[in-house]
C-alpha cells in the first residue's frame, strides 16, 4: 500500500529522502514496479527465512541478547524484512517506513542507539548480497543488476533510519523542553531567567508575570535588579554578582516591586544553569508574605503573653483598693440618709458597679489561668435590659437609640459576667460607629439547633472589608488615637470561643455593622428558675 495520506509529515519525509538519491545520482533505477524489482523480491522472500535465522545468531551475540528473547526477535524481523521487500517491489508500499517511524519514536529500537539498529540492518545488507554473489555467480550482467538495486534499496532505507532516529530525538527534545516549560510556567513561585552576562531578564513564568504585573515582552525591558525597590537595588545587583561567581546564592530579605508599586517580601534561590555553551542564572522568588506575618504574629503573641501576666499582676493589686471601696460604701450606706431615693440609687450603681469591675478582674485572671468560668442560670434578655439600663445616660449623651427585639429564652446555664462583657464591648463598639448618633438594634432568639442567637446592628460607619479579617486580633484599632484600644472585640471572640459559640460579622462601610452570636447554651434545671434567676430592677 501507499504512504498514509493523512500522514502529510511522513509524505513530505519519503519526498525528501527521495529528492537527496536522485540530486546524487543515487537513485538509479526507477521507483516504479518492474520486472528486475520482482526478480529480487522473489530472491529475497525465498532467501528470508535462511538469512533471517543466521542473522538473529549473528545479533544475539553481538548485542547480548538472552536466547529466550531470540524466537520473539526472529519473528519481529522476518515480518521486517517482509514489509521491506515488498517495497522493492512496488516502491509506493511504504509501510515498511510507517512501522519503522512509529518504532524509531515509541517502539523498542527507539530505547537503544541508533547505531546499534543500523548496524543489524547492516548485516542484513550483507548476507543478503552474499546470497545473490553465491545464487547468480553464473550470470554477472543480472547479478550486478540485482546487486545495484539491492544497494539503492538499502542506501534507501538506511537514510530513512537515520531521519527517523533524528527526528525522534529532536521530538523527545521538544516533549522535554515543553515539559520543563509548563512545569516552569505552573510553578507556585515567579521564577526569571537572567542573563549571566549582563543581568537583562530573559524569560519569565507566569507567575512571575502576573505578581509582577509586566507581560513577557515587558519584563524583558529590566534588568534583574531594577525589579527591586531603589533601596535594594544595590544589594540585588551584589546577589547576581555572587551568583555568577559562586554557582549558586540566596536572600530572603529583599523585595519584588510590582507594577504598582507594591511591595512583595521573597526569599530568593538564584543559581547557574549550563545550557551547552551557554550559560545563565534562574532566580526563584518564593512569596513570604505569609511566614512574614506569622513571626509578626508570633512576635505579638509574646507581646501579649508578657502583658498578660503584667495585667494579671495588676488585677490583683487592683483587689485590695475595690474591696476598701466596697466597705467604705457599705459604711457610707449607714451612715447617709438612705430614705433619699436618689442617694440609695446612686449607692446601688456604685455596688453594682464595684460588684462588676471584681467580675471582670476575676475574668482577667480566670483567662490567664486558662479555666472555665462558673455556669450559671441567667436569664438574658433580663441581662440584655439591665446593660442597657447602666449604659443610658452614655447612649442618650451620644444621640443612640436602642431598639430591643428579645424572644423568649428561658433561663439558660451561662456565665453572667461574661455575657455582660460581651455585651458592654459590642454596645460601646457601636455607640462609638456613630459619632453622629444613630441606632442600635438588639435581638434574641433560638435557631433550629436550640443555640441561643444574639444578633448587634448598628447604623454605624461600618468596617471596611479589608480590615474584616483583623478585627478580632487584640490592639487592632481603626478608631482615632486614644478613643480605642483594639482589645473590645478581641476580648469578645475570646469568650464566644471559651464557650464553644461562634460569632459572624457582616459590614458594608458606610451602612452599618452586624454581629451575630450563636452560643450553645443549655436550659436551665426547672429547679433553679424560681430564685437564681437574675431579674430586672
Amino acid at each position: 500500500m501507499g504512504a498514509p495520506t493523512e500522514d502529510k509529515t511522513l509524505a513530505e519525509h519519503m519526498r525528501r529522502i527521495e529528492g537527496y538519491m536522485r540530486g546524487w545520482a543515487l537513485l538509479r533505477i526507477p521507483r516504479s514496479p518492474s520486472p528486475l524489482r520482482d526478480e529480487l523480491a522473489q530472491f529475497l522472500k525465498e532467501k528470508l527465512t535462511a538469512a533471517v535465522n543466521t542473522w538473529i545468531a549473528y545479533v544475539g551475540r553481538a548485542f547480548a541478547i538472552p536466547k529466550e528473547q531470540w524466537p520473539q526477535l526472529e519473528s519481529d524481523m522476518r515480518a521486517a524484512m517482509g514489509r521491506w521487500i515488498s517495497h522493492i517491489a512496488d516502491p509506493q508500499d511504504c509501510e515498511t517506513y510507517v512501522y519503522l517511524r512509529r518504532h524509531a519514536r515509541q517502539g523498542f529500537i527507539a530505547k537503544f542507539p541508533a547505531s546499534r539498529f543500523l548496524s543489524s540492518q547492516m548485516k542484513v545488507f550483507q548476507l543478503m548480497s552474499d546470497e545473490l554473489a553465491s545464487a547468480y555467480r553464473d550470470d554477472p550482467d543480472k547479478l550486478a543488476a540485482l546487486q545495484a538495486l539491492l544497494t539503492q534499496e538499502f542506501q534507501e532505507r538506511i537514510l530513512h533510519i537515520t531521519d527517523f532516529f533524528v527526528e525522534a530525538r529532536e521530538e523527545e527534545l521538544r516533549e522535554q523542553e515543553g515539559i520543563y516549560r509548563r512545569s516552569i510556567d505552573n510553578a507556585p513561585a515567579a521564577i526569571l531567567r537572567v542573563s549571566f552576562e549582563d543581568g537583562q531578564v530573559l524569560d519569565a513564568n507566569f507567575v512571575a508575570r502576573t505578581t509582577l504585573g509586566y507581560s513577557a515582552e515587558e519584563i524583558s525591558r529590566f534588568k534583574v535588579w531594577d525589579l527591586h525597590p531603589e533601596s535594594e537595588q544595590e544589594r540585588a545587583r551584589q546577589l547576581w554578582e555572587k551568583t555568577k561567581a559562586s554557582g549558586h546564592s540566596n536572600d530572603d530579605t529583599l523585595h519584588l516591586q510590582t507594577r504598582d508599586g507594591n511591595l512583595i517580601p521573597v526569599f530568593i534561590n538564584s543559581g547557574v544553569v549550563a545550557a551547552g555553551h551557554r550559560r545563565f542564572i534562574q532566580r526563584i522568588h518564593v512569596d513570604i508574605s505569609e511566614q512574614k506575618k506569622l513571626e509578626s504574629q508570633l512576635i505579638q503573641s509574646e507581646k501579649m503573653a508578657a502583658i498578660g501576666q503584667l495585667a494579671a499582676g495588676i488585677a490583683h493589686e487592683i483587689r485590695n483598693p475595690l474591696g476598701i471601696i466596697m466597705n467604705a460604701l457599705y459604711d457610707l450606706g449607714e451612715i447617709v440618709d438612705s430614705s433619699n431615693p436618689a442617694v440609695a440609687e446612686d449607692l446601688k450603681i456604685a455596688k453594682e458597679e464595684i460588684n462588676r469591675a471584681q467580675s471582670i478582674i476575676n475574668n482577667l485572671l480566670e483567662f490567664s489561668r486558662e479555666s472555665r468560668a462558673e455556669l450559671e442560670s441567667v436569664d438574658i434578655n433580663d441581662l440584655v435590659r439591665r446593660t442597657i439600663q447602666l449604659m443610658n445616660k452614655y447612649l442618650r449623651n451620644n444621640d443612640v437609640a436602642v431598639t430591643l427585639e428579645l424572644e423568649d429564652l428561658g433561663p439558660v446555664r451561662a456565665n453572667q459576667n461574661a455575657l455582660r462583657q460581651i455585651f458592654l464591648n459590642l454596645i460601646t463598639n457601636s455607640v462609638q460607629a456613630m459619632p453622629h448618633g444613630g441606632e442600635i438594634r438588639i435581638a434574641t432568639r433560638r435557631n433550629e439547633k436550640g443555640a441561643v442567637v444574639m444578633e448587634f446592628v448598628d447604623t454605624g460607619e461600618g468596617i471596611a472589608p479589608e480590615h474584616l479579617k483583623d478585627i478580632f486580633n487584640p490592639f487592632f484599632t481603626t478608631k482615632a488615637p486614644g478613643t480605642g484600644t483594639g482589645l473590645g472585640l478581641s476580648v469578645v471572640h475570646s469568650i464566644v470561643e471559651r464557650y464553644g459559640g461562634r460569632i459572624q460579622v457582616r459590614s458594608k462601610v458606610n451602612a452599618g455593622t452586624t454581629i451575630t452570636i450563636e452560643l450553645p447554651c443549655q436550659e436551665a434545671p426547672p429547679d433553679t428558675r424560681g430564685h437564681a434567676v437574675i431579674h430586672g430592677g
